[in-house]
């Protein structure tokens, strides 16, 4: 196998928790965030990830692993995020290194490059998949996502959806709830088409330090609110979870 895919080289970590509850429900994970990604969401929290990397130092890997191997008897996997890690042409070595010690792995993308995540399931390298389900996946996705129409990328989107629907995997789909993007109408088109049996996190929208500065002061929704969009969910899914806070 070529240096570089079963270690370290052409990942970009540029962030790191040794451990966390929030990330993975029922697991205590170490959390790998890379720089870089293909999208340009207006609401992403996670923006020092997608366009300012010049501030960010770039961390070397090892430290993941070195982690994993300390906390081996406490800390159940990791959690590969960002960003998007499928960018990242070292990520199934990092996989792979993980698993050798033990660890369970998730990752979280945004789905737009199905090919990647294909390979990592067919080789049995994930054990949750978490997909970010931004809008309905027709045209309104590109306003959400903050990039030109495209039907190759929405294509690809749905692809990995698909995909998520056809493994024996834990999947997680995860929708920041932004009234400009989405709202009573495209929400149950989105619960409709959304398969059943995956873990639907729903995520207040919170309007400070976003992506887009012209989403500052954006109201989000209340509370009253957001019980409506969960329970609307969960009519038609038995796993719904919703979260206050912050959301890429």
């Amino acid at each position: 196998m070529a240096a570089g895919e079963e270690g370290a080289g052409g990942f970009d970590l540029r962030g790191f928790i040794p451990n966390s509850l929030l990330e993975w429900e029922d697991h205590v994970a170490a959390v790998a965030v890379t720089g870089g990604c293909n999208l340009r969401c207006p609401f992403c929290h996670s923006w020092r990830y997608v366009s300012g990397l010049d501030g960010l130092p770039r961390l070397d890997p090892e430290k993941l692993f070195a982690t994993l191997s300390r906390q081996r008897d406490w800390v159940d996997g990791v959690v590969f995020t960002g960003g998007e890690p499928t960018l990242q042409p070292g990520l199934a070595g990092m996989i792979r290194r993980a698993r050798g010690l033990g660890a369970r792995v998730k990752l979280h993308t945004n789905g737009c490059r199905p090919g990647v995540v294909r390979d990592l399931l067919e080789e049995g390298l994930l054990d949750c998949l978490a997909l970010d389900y931004k809008a309905p996946l027709d045209g309104r996705f590109f306003a959400a996502a903050g990039i030109p129409p495209d039907p190759g990328t929405l294509a690809a989107v749905r692809e990995t959806f698909g995909l998520a629907r056809d493994r024996e995997v834990e999947r997680e789909y995860h929708t920041t709830l932004v009234p400009k993007f989405v709202d009573e109408g495209a929400f149950s088109e989105m619960a409709d088409w959304l398969e059943p049996e995956g873990l639907w996190i729903l995520q207040q929208f919170e309007n400070g330090d976003c992506l887009d500065s012209g989403m500052s002061g954006t109201p989000g929704y209340g509370r009253e609110r957001l019980e409506v969009f969960a329970a609307r969910a969960g009519a038609g899914h038995g796993r719904v979870l919703l979260k206050k806070g912050k959301s890429a």
